[in-house]
């Protein structure tokens, strides 16, 4: 009776092998049905770079953005940003479009598109500030003798 339950039973050698298979088929399951559909029902925007650099914290940085946005539904579409509160454009009975600008700015900037005639943003994307040297917490003068 023992020889039967070994022999159907996995020994515990196996059982990494074995859960790192299932761990690997489980996986490529759930990637191959969250593939990004082109035709999906979920607004999408997107932003090109993400990252806006400056030399310094807290200077401006200057940076050309791309963005591109979809959604599900044709309609009238307005894109906004956190540095202003008139839209950057506006779109027509369109369910994509692109927006091209220089963008120049010390802090992060949020772009938000919205439907013309509601404040309730459909998607929203951030465009995060990245400095080469971050600010020294002490002056410099504090180390001049004279």
């Amino acid at each position: 009776m023992n020889f039967l339950i070994k022999k159907w039973y996995p020994s515990t050698t196996n059982l990494p092998f074995i859960l790192r298979m299932v761990m690997i088929i489980l996986g490529l399951i759930i990637s191959f049905n969250t593939k990004a559909d082109p035709n999906s029902t979920v607004p999408m925007i997107k932003l090109s770079p993400k990252q806006c650099i400056a030399l310094h914290q807290g200077k401006k940085c200057y940076v050309d953005i791309e963005l591109q946005w979809r959604t599900p539904d044709k309609g009238d579409y307005c894109l906004f940003s956190s540095q202003q509160r008139s839209p950057l454009t506006c779109w027509q009975q369109d369910d994509k479009g692109e927006f091209k600008k220089e963008i120049v700015a010390n802090q992060n900037v949020i772009f938000i598109l919205r439907a013309h005639d509601s404040n309730k943003p459909i998607a929203t994307v951030e465009l995060e500030m990245a400095w080469v040297y971050k600010k020294n917490s002490r002056s410099r003068s504090s180390w001049r003798i004279f």
